[in-house]
């Protein structure tokens, strides 16, 4: 990958962002703008998106030990951006404040971790992922043995990242252009 090919998704990505965050309220719930093939743009209200307390197991993840994500504080929200002609959502845009205390299970050692940042979420017209661009900072889990770009772990992604969920179950790094910080390694 050329480093000019990722500056464009960065700068492509946030544009999408300044799109998103500034528009103003459509006058109907859902308002078709444009279509494409299989799928049109829809302008639909912001919704609560709030993040559940989640425990990602040592076998996946970490490898010695549990960790639990426990939401300190958040005002997460989610739009949708665009729609398959079946009705499930295409694109969907996260943002907003949260903070995650992470704790290592085992030892109980834990630190609160600032994940405020936006996310862009495709999925496929089944609604299975597709891809994840994240704005961060933003936490994403990336299983043991199923993970290309990055170790296994659980991370706090910074700046811009494109991570692709494949129909295997795998997940690749596509762009990173920021740090990752391992939480496992920094609980561990």
């Amino acid at each position: 990958m050329h480093m000019s090919r990722g500056v464009a998704a960065a700068i492509g990505a946030v544009a999408l962002a300044a799109v998103v965050t500034t528009a103003g309220p459509a006058t109907a719930a859902t308002r078709t703008t444009e279509s494409g093939p299989g799928w049109h743009w829809v302008h639909e209200a912001w919704q609560p998106a709030p993040q559940q307390d989640l425990v990602l197991p040592a076998a996946r993840y970490c490898g010695s030990f549990d960790l639990r994500a426990t939401a300190v504080s958040q005002d997460v929200r989610s739009k949708v951006l665009s729609r398959w002609d079946n009705g499930t959502p295409k694109d969907t845009y996260y943002a907003g404040p949260l903070i995650e205390k992470m704790t290592n299970v085992t030892t109980g050692r834990s630190k609160d971790y600032d994940m405020g940042g936006d996310a862009l979420e495709s999925d496929t017209s089944a609604g299975a992922l597709r891809t994840y661009q994240t704005f961060g900072p933003v936490g994403v889990a990336m299983p043991i043995g199923e993970s290309k770009g990055l170790p296994s772990g659980d991370y706090v992604l910074d700046g811009y990242h494109l991570i692709q969920f494949n129909a295997d179950g795998t997940r690749d790094v596509k762009v990173a252009l920021g740090p990752a910080l391992d939480v496992c390694a920094e609980l561990g």
